[in-house]
């Protein structure tokens, strides 16, 4: 009896120890054996993020890219008036063509129409100096700039280029004016970030859209968008971040929110206006260059050396024996030009520009436009197997040809009725003239003083009053002298193999 009550006395007490022993086991368990002491337990949360939270945080990269850069972009209206006119019978022509068969001719009534095109541009200056395209603006007659704030100006055109397709504006604001910077596009590589941002479809309330994506390709070249829209100096960044239309003056950043180019065009293979990814924008590296011109106000001065170039193909490197496809074979040389005073022949091949390596003909141009007029420059030539240093002066490309005719040679103002341009070979086999150094008529105006003495399209200006002229530079200068002239003006004339003198009277 007294062990019964015994063992029922020590059930409850071998319970409690596989009681405790299960608890003790739970804990164990539930703290995911970690044995380590509480102190080190607490350390443990503060350890630091690894790079990859460093870098992103809780946000995209394109978050701080895009706060940094929106600010400074703006929307462009450029507004223009032209003239149109209107087909009164327009409503009818069906049932003239049903029941006629022919559409009577119509009178048509002018009338002005305002249009009006819409793009991107952004601010880089306080002062309210903003950088876009030159389509977007060109031939307006009012520009205004809306800020990000919704606050709306109007701009003043500082200066433009054609052939970079580059404009600046700018806006006189009494507020603090959020600006952008500017980067390095030489040091982008395929592969890099490229975030776009601008007003895509403005029209629809669709302004600073922010669209990422990567450098696709550097140096495009040999692109035609369409007649003013084709820049004559051409070195795009291709990307694949979206552009559209109203994109155009937009600024294309890197993963730092720099500008690296302003978006300028698309290309679509299937003739639509969308975008499918192939865009294309100036670098910002080739607008610094004209930069300091346009802000100032000033025309754009580029360096000519008065030569056709082309590259170096392996059979051009064959047929001329030449060393490697490195450099720019020269195939003509304007007679008059910077080359040809200096020597450079027909036939040269120029390997180096100034020490630089040349790699082929964009490159080179480039080289020599970037290259302020008047200043010397030395070449590395290549002649018969020998290398020659040639010195050359740059002359100003302006003086040569015009900016405004994708690289014609520039046609004088209007004097006496006459229309000129520099002679060159090329020009009098389209003429089918014999060539000579001077200025082409290319045009005589009906009634003129030039016409009346018999001046001919195509004829050859050798000398006015006494005076040689080798280039449309010297015809202006002398054109100018005797713009207060009243007595007859003697003009030597080279015509069909003969020279005659002509006197117009002004």
């Amino acid at each position: 009896m007294q062990q019964e009550k015994m063992k029922s006395a020590k059930n409850p007490f071998i319970w409690g120890i596989f009681a405790l022993i299960f608890v003790v086991v739970g804990i164990i368990i539930g703290s995911g054996l970690d044995f380590s002491p509480p102190s080190k337990a607490v350390e443990s949360e503060k350890l630091p993020p690894s790079k990859a939270e460093v870098f992103y945080g809780e946000q995209s990269p394109f978050v701080s890219v895009a706060e940094k850069v929106s600010p400074a972009v703006v929307n462009i209206s450029a507004e223009k008036v032209v003239e149109q006119r209107l087909d009164q019978f327009i409503p009818f022509d069906e049932f003239f063509r049903r029941f006629f068969g022919e559409v009577p001719e119509t009178e048509q009534a002018p009338r002005k129409v305002k249009t009006q095109s819409l793009g991107s541009g952004f601010i880089f200056k306080e002062e309210g100096l903003i950088l876009t395209n030159n389509h977007v603006v060109s031939g307006a007659d009012d520009i205004w700039v809306k800020l990000a704030d919704g606050s709306e100006y109007k701009a003043k055109l500082m200066g433009a280029d054609k052939e970079t397709d580059v404009a600046v504006l700018k806006i006189n604001s009494e507020q603090s004016l959020p600006i952008v910077e500017l980067g390095d596009s030489d040091s982008i590589r395929v592969g890099d970030w490229a975030i776009a941002i601008g007003n895509p479809f403005p029209q629809l309330g669709l302004d600073r859209t922010v669209t990422v994506g990567v450098i696709s390709a550097m140096g495009r070249k040999g692109l035609d968008f369409g007649g003013d829209l084709t820049p004559y100096y051409q070195n795009f960044i291709q990307t694949d971040a979206s552009i559209n239309p109203g994109n155009s003056g937009g600024p294309l950043v890197n993963i730092r929110g720099q500008v690296i180019g302003i978006n300028s065009a698309i290309t679509n293979p299937t003739g639509m206006k969308f975008n499918i990814g192939i865009g294309f924008a100036v670098p910002i590296n080739l607008v610094k260059s004209v930069l300091p011109y346009l802000a100032a106000g000033k025309g754009v001065s580029r360096g000519f050396l008065g030569v056709i170039i082309r590259s170096v193909d392996k059979d051009l490197m064959e047929a001329f024996n030449l060393p490697s496809s490195d450099g720019v074979l020269v195939q003509q040389v304007q007679e008059g030009g910077p080359a040809a005073e200096a020597g450079i022949k027909r036939g040269d091949l120029i390997t180096k520009f100034n020490g630089k390596e040349i790699k082929n003909a964009e490159q080179f141009v480039l080289l020599v436009a970037e290259t302020p007029p008047e200043q010397k420059v030395k070449l590395k030539v290549i002649r018969e197997g020998k290398e020659l240093d040639i010195n050359v002066t740059l002359a100003n490309r302006t003086d040569f040809v015009s900016a405004d005719s994708g690289g014609t040679e520039v046609k004088a103002e209007e004097w006496l009725g006459l229309e000129v341009t520099t002679a060159t070979k090329a020009l009098a086999d389209q003429y089918e003239v014999e060539y000579r150094s001077g200025v082409l008529v290319t045009g005589v105006e009906p009634g003129s003083p030039a016409y009346i003495k018999g001046i001919q399209i195509g004829d050859i200006i050798l000398e006015i009053d006494q005076k040689e002229v080798k280039n449309i530079k010297e015809y202006n200068v002398i054109a100018k002298s005797l713009e207060n002239r009243k007595k007859a003006i003697p003009f030597l004339i080279y015509r069909d193999g003969n020279t005659i003198y002509v006197a117009i009277k002004p």
